[in-house]
């Protein structure tokens, strides 16, 4: 933890704190937030209102370890309780954001360890910058035999995956969970072999998120996730700041919720007020416990939290 925020703080970081209790949840399909008994939600992660801190001018570099809270998210690499590092920068490109997170974390494994290249689950890991960038494209190209180009529609996309052999596919599998499940089946292990810290990055446009689309590809997202030893560690945007854009996704999320037979979520429009006003960004969140497991070779989350 002291490691951490000594990274941030000789960086010129300013550390905030935002509320663990809000009126409105994070807006996302595969999340469920856990609501209190009264009035309110845990923080999934503290991003709307770190984004609303911008908005109000604070920065231009902000961070903040916390605790987050999601239901139905119990295992090897997940708790219902755990500690995220989300940090911010204005004005910055989301590939700076990316060199953020390797730098953070060779600077975690030496401060631990006194080197970059440490034992994984899967072999010998080389921390060491610069970190591979590698497209999503590329990546189910390489990795799963997937062309994503010529998956546009859920049918073809289902065909492709079983043709490949991913035998989890079934009808009830719309696009998205299509994607997620040839990632953790097939993209995710070979990223593994790699050997490196690896970050994957443009992702569809229909996984966007909380991200902007690029400017020169508006079929990919600026978004991106790292990954070492096929754990995965943050998650990364070019944020949108277009609150119209960002509702609109909101309530394409409400329905896709529905459909799962999820709640349908509040949108919180303090947040999409406040969005108008924010200065172009980009942010990442990093899971604090998984890079303890990442340093410390532990094979289990439950392996690095003491209670």
């Amino acid at each position: 933890m002291t490691a951490v925020r000594q990274f941030f703080l000789r960086r010129g970081f300013i550390e905030v704190e935002t509320p663990a209790v809000v009126a409105q949840p994070a807006h996302e399909p595969f999340l469920d937030p856990r609501q209190l008994l009264g009035p309110g939600w845990l923080i999934t992660s503290p991003e709307y209102h770190m984004k609303r801190l911008l908005a109000a001018g604070v920065g231009p570099c902000i961070f903040q370890i916390c605790r987050c809270f999601r239901d139905a998210e119990r295992g090897p690499q997940h708790r219902p309780e755990f500690t995220m590092v989300e940090w911010y920068r204005a004005h910055a490109p989301y590939d700076r954001i990316a060199t953020d997170v390797e730098r953070l974390v060779a600077h975690t494994a030496r401060a631990l360890l006194g080197e970059t290249h440490i034992d994984g689950r899967h072999g010998r890991i080389d921390l060491q910058q610069p970190w591979p960038r590698v497209t999503v494209a590329e990546a189910f190209r390489v990795f799963a035999n997937i062309d994503l180009g010529a998956a546009s529609d859920v049918e073809t996309f289902r065909r492709q995956a079983l043709a490949v052999g991913c035998t989890s596919i079934d009808d009830g599998d719309d696009w998205d969970s299509t994607f997620h499940k040839l990632l953790v089946e097939r993209v995710e292990p070979g990223l593994a072999s790699m050997g490196r810290g690896v970050h994957l990055r443009q992702y569809p446009a229909a996984l966007a998120a909380l991200a902007r689309l690029s400017p020169q590809d508006a079929t990919v997202a600026e978004r991106f996730e790292s990954y070492a030893g096929g754990l995965e560690l943050a998650n990364g945007f070019g944020e949108l700041t277009d609150a119209r854009i960002q509702r609109r996704r909101f309530c394409d999320e409400r329905r896709i919720r529905q459909r799962r037979g999820r709640p349908a979520l509040p949108l919180d429009e303090a947040f999409l007020r406040d969005l108008e006003e924010m200065a172009p960004a980009s942010g990442v969140a990093l899971g604090l416990d998984r890079l303890i497991m990442l340093v410390t070779s532990a094979e289990q989350i439950d392996d690095v939290v003491a209670f």
